[in-house]
């Protein structure tokens, strides 16, 4: 079939023939991963093939007449060099597949021009064709190939994952970029090292982290009479030593090939500036944020539909209509857009500001945006774009889109394979309106981003409003200044405050590092050891901030409740209830969350943890963990049982929240007789929290946007029979 070269942006002429090549960085960070790979393999291999041998000489040593030493040697050293032989050779025969469940395999006949793209494109880098290609909803594009003990000794298949979430919001020649990153992987020797690192990754994993029945077997064979368990303590503490020192092997091939792999990512960076110039892998890097915040809301949007059984077909179409709602959300219109090249072609917009934290690049796989830029615009190479969507090389662009949107419902979701997929102008028609519900106008400041409303008890405030009932020049003149420009710059600098919060708790944690150690505060630098005491300044205004926002509140509540009972006295009853209902509702919010710091400190302590056996009590603090938390969800459930919801858009009036919050039965207690956590367990409980802490904060939104809808609604009626008086009151 014949090339539509039209299709596929042009290559930059004049790229350095040494732009690709390894640097000598590259080269050494090869070496050091190698060597200490021999290394690990040589100290392994030695152990196995020693205990092999104690094995081989156990069974084959003829044993004279008088040769006691000799049958015990037989019987204990042969049968304790056996089992150290099984457990070290284990290791070999693990096998990972590829995750590929959410992956929708396409074919050339199916899409022509991409397979012809792919193809010049790989002539170009000089990079084997990819074996499979396969498309899902991701953010993302991949080299995808198995591994496993076989693949030390025959390489696996590289495959070709094109995530249609990132083709959804780059250009064409941003497209070819990405595709020409994943080629530099392909055509990279270094890559190899990976089924060696996996090896030694999986060995190490069930040596040192690895219990099963092995282990249980000892732990057994320790508590009988010690004349017959002593080759048990004493195999024990030989195994202690074994996990110890390949451990200390491991930590350093792992600490190396970290670097290796940030290398590696550098030269592939290099093949897509050869391909495309210097700018476009650089823009894709800030598409590709600008992507996954986009994706991530379209999902949340979509999950939300998914409550009242509504589905899309192209969950792509919806993750476009999310652009201006992020935007705003994150208050820069001009997110996701890269700054504007300059006329001079010589030179260069930057678009990432340098990463600060260095923890994070000395473990981290991947080099920052920041250094990646760098390493692409050392040489700098003009790029043309040609601003035409990806989408052009795929055929029958909706089916395709329909076949990984139903993918991902069946995958992410679990729903049933007879699920019906609607138009997606329909799904998007509901979405806007569930978002228009809880879209608080620009006049409010901010004042309702993210922040409880606190004005008090409703009952008390309504007892102070009929005691003590302000006049109408009063209500016309507080109605008037709600909302000023005071207002504004509170919030501003509430919302710059708990930035500076957060901050401070990630460096006094050790979460983050600052660059020369030194904390840029308000203008002046600090030492780290100075975390302490700024964050104690920062929370005490915060406190001030929480004080003067809720007699705020209080003047909202009191100014709106008595102008509804110059209107009618049932919508001052529903403002009252709408309050009442809220405030519930923000603390069954504030009740899930509490339960977050403890869970997630309790999961990142059974990752590292990996399979090996907790003490005991390790193990009763994991268990009190999780039975808080799975109490939290119950009471919350509970309270919500006597929650009924007010008239609010794409809900039932009346109905109770429980069953909205949890559609299934709530996973089982833990009794006090526990003698494992089962992972399956943790799981179901974790979804049930993420599905409760979304439909909650769905719920927040809508209530507060509903409160907001009356108030607004309250003024305009009492301002209408104001203006009907003689000197009515201006507003």
């Amino acid at each position: 079939m014949a090339r539509d070269l039209t299709l596929y942006p042009p290559t930059p002429r004049d790229v350095p023939e040494d732009l690709t090549l390894p640097t000598s960085n590259y080269r050494w960070q090869t070496f050091w991963v190698l060597f200490s790979l021999f290394l690990f393999f040589f100290v392994y291999m030695g152990l196995l093939i020693g205990s092999g041998y104690v094995v081989y000489r156990a069974i084959t040593i003829p044993v004279p007449r008088d040769g006691g030493g000799i049958i015990l040697f037989k019987i204990f050293g042969g049968i304790l060099a056996l089992l150290l032989f099984l457990y070290l050779l284990k290791g070999f025969f693990k096998f990972e597949r590829a995750e590929k469940s959410t992956f929708v395999e396409i074919f050339e006949e199916e899409h022509p021009r991409l397979f012809a793209f792919i193809e010049r494109l790989c002539e170009e880098t000089g990079a084997d064709l990819p074996a499979r290609v396969y498309v899902s909803f991701e953010v993302n594009a991949a080299v995808v190939h198995d591994k496993g003990f076989i693949n030390l000794f025959w390489p696996s298949k590289k495959n070709l994952l094109i995530g249609l979430g990132l083709v959804n919001v780059i250009n064409l020649t941003e497209f070819k970029a990405v595709l020409a990153h994943e080629f530099g992987h392909f055509s990279q020797k270094s890559i190899k090292l990976n089924g060696y690192l996996y090896m030694s990754d999986r060995i190490v994993g069930d040596i040192v982290y690895g219990r099963d029945w092995f282990d249980r077997f000892l732990d057994v064979w320790k508590c009988v009479d010690i004349r017959l368990s002593f080759p048990a303590w004493i195999f024990s503490g030989v195994l202690w030593c074994l996990r110890k020192l390949l451990y200390g092997l491991y930590y350093a091939i792992f600490y190396l090939s970290q670097g290796l792999s940030r290398q590696r990512e550098f030269n592939a960076d290099l093949v897509a500036v050869s391909m495309t110039g210097s700018d476009a892998p650089v823009h894709t890097l800030c598409r590709s944020v600008f992507g996954d915040a986009t994706l991530n809301q379209a999902i949340y949007d979509l999950q939300t539909a998914m409550d009242h059984h509504l589905y899309t077909r192209d969950m792509f179409y919806h993750q476009n209509h999310t652009v201006a709602f992020v935007r705003k959300t994150k208050k820069d219109p001009h997110f996701g857009e890269p700054p504007a090249l300059p006329e001079n072609p010589k030179k260069s917009s930057q678009v990432f500001e340098p990463d600060d934290d260095e923890i994070a690049q000395m473990w981290s796989t991947h080099p920052s945006n920041y250094d990646r830029e760098q390493n692409a615009k050392d040489y700098y190479i003009r790029t043309a774009f040609d601003e035409r969507s990806p989408w052009m090389l795929f055929d029958d662009v909706d089916e395709l889109k329909e076949r990984v949107t139903y993918k991902f419902y069946r995958v992410w979701f679990k729903v049933k394979k007879d699920v019906i997929l609607a138009e997606p102008e329909e799904i998007q028609a509901f979405i806007d309106e569930e978002r228009a519900e809880a879209t608080f106008d620009p006049r409010y400041q901010g004042l309702y981003d993210f922040r409880d409303v606190d004005p008090g008890q409703p009952d008390d405030l309504v007892l102070d409003a009929q005691t003590s009932p302000w006049s109408i020049h009063q209500l016309s003149t507080m109605h008037q200044g709600l909302y000023n420009v005071e207002v504004k710059h509170r919030g501003q600098l509430h919302n710059k405050r708990l930035e500076e919060f957060n901050l401070i708790i990630a460096i006094q944690n050790g979460w983050h590092r600052p660059k020369n150690d030194e904390i840029d505060f308000r203008g002046k630098c600090y030492e780290v050891d100075d975390a302490k005491k700024l964050l104690k300044k920062v929370e005490k205004e915060l406190k001030e901030d929480q004080e003067w926002f809720k007699d705020l509140d209080k003047q909202v509540f009191l100014c709106h409740y008595q102008m509804a009972r110059h209107v009618d006295d049932e919508l001052a009853d529903e403002l009252v209830h709408r309050y009442k209902f809220h405030m519930q509702v923000q603390k069954v919010w504030r009740d899930l969350k509490s339960q977050e710091a403890s869970v997630g400190a309790a999961l990142d302590f059974l990752n590292r943890a990996g399979s090996s056996q907790l003490q005991y009590e390790q193990f009763q603090e994991m268990l009190n963990i999780f039975r808080d938390a799975r109490a939290t969800l119950r009471q919350c459930l509970d309270a919500a049982k006597d929650m009924y919801v007010p008239a609010l858009k794409n809900m039932t009036p009346g109905a109770p929240l429980a069953p909205f919050l949890l559609k299934e039965k709530l996973v089982r207690g833990l009794s006090d007789h526990e003698h494992s956590l089962q992972s399956k367990w943790i799981d179901k409980l974790l979804g049930q929290a993420r599905e409760m802490q979304a439909k909650v904060n769905r719920i927040h939104f809508k209530s507060l946007g509903g409160i907001l809808a009356l108030q607004e609604r309250i003024a305009a009626q009492c301002m209408e029979k104001w203006a009907a008086l003689p000197q009515a009151p201006q507003s």
